[in-house]
């Protein structure tokens, strides 16, 4: 889709947040570029830092955060409302969906964890890593999925304004419908059971857990509990979008449903994806970090998330063509 005509230079605030959002990147780019130059600054066990796999991973994570600086720029300049749609939701899906569990389950985890007087979040010897690191990286990433949040939805606003503003129920069932209906319930089994047992284990069961995930912290809890509500979020999201079009659903705008189905799947499918490539890559080291029920649960969450995800899409591709904004 073109960019709207008369759009000039991008308003203060747009610029703030897209420049606030680049700066909250810079000390994880710069932290990853220090060991993948051989630097161990940060690790308390320098064999750790080593390794095609470590290597490997840095390089990764750090393109990423890469990615997400352009990313942040094409939400605010001009040009970037003149890149082909999926240019820009398939970066920003997979991001908010990495970033949106630690966004929504960090601080009140850490508050949580304050209150109650557990024991800190992130010790000095946690993965072979120093403390500062986590408080440097974590705090680095709920900057940066504030930022490119804000930055989305003032660019969806432009480009998008008249999808956004429609109705659900105003949508038309198009000639993709029934498949749609489909695979929205098939894939919210697997995201349902994926989300039944993160609660279980975010709310202090112990049932299936990795042997080196038993004693976990009241932050990494609360986060495990935020996986699970999201992946409710995002099957609930799905199936709203997809029956309640044709006048079947409420007079709700499209956005609400939508931005559940958004977080919900791209949630569920990246931390599954992620955790599961880490599983692959190092098996013997993280051992202790597998279970069956682990292994099952994140490819249910895989599944899930990825069939909830192309079923939106499909779903936005239709419904782009025919939408009109409410009353």
């Amino acid at each position: 889709m073109p960019a709207p005509p008369g759009r000039g230079r991008p308003s203060a605030v747009r610029l703030a947040v897209c420049y606030a959002t680049i700066a909250a990147c810079v000390p994880y780019i710069v932290l990853k570029l220090a060991w993948l130059s051989g630097s161990t600054i940060g690790w308390n066990d320098e064999e750790m830092a080593e390794g095609a796999a470590i290597y490997a991973a840095n390089a990764i994570t750090m393109g990423m955060d890469a990615v997400a600086v352009l990313v942040a720029l094409a939400f605010t300049h001009p040009w970037g409302r003149r890149l082909p749609a999926w240019l820009v939701i398939v970066p920003i899906w997979v991001g908010t969906g990495l970033l949106a569990p630690i966004v929504l389950g960090l601080p009140p985890g850490l508050v949580i964890q304050t209150i109650s007087g557990g024991p800190a979040p992130a010790t000095a010897d946690q993965g072979g890593l120093q403390s500062w690191v986590y408080v440097i990286v974590y705090t680095g990433f709920v900057l940066q999925g504030l930022g490119l949040l804000t930055a989305f939805v003032l660019y969806a606003r432009d480009r998008w304004a008249g999808l956004l503003t429609a109705r659900t129920r105003d949508l038309p069932a198009g000639a993709t419908h029934a498949a749609q209906s489909f695979l929205a319930l098939a894939a919210s089994l697997p995201a349902l059971g994926y989300a039944a047992v993160n609660l279980y284990w975010g709310l202090g069961g112990t049932a299936g857990l990795p042997p080196g995930s038993l004693d976990r912290t009241v932050v990494q809890q609360t986060v495990t509990v935020v996986w699970g509500l999201l992946a409710l979020a995002g099957a609930a999201g799905t199936l709203a979008l997809v029956h309640g079009r044709g006048g079947a659903g409420r007079t709700g705008r499209l956005w609400v449903p939508l931005s559940a189905a958004w977080l919900g799947s791209g949630a569920t499918f990246t931390f599954a994806l992620a955790s599961l490539l880490g599983t692959l890559a190092q098996p013997g080291a993280l051992a202790a970090d597998r279970s069956p029920a682990a292994d099952l649960t994140l490819l249910s969450g895989l599944l899930g998330g990825l069939v909830l995800g192309l079923t939106g899409a499909f779903f936005l591709t239709e419904a782009g063509g025919g939408s009109k904004p409410g009353p």
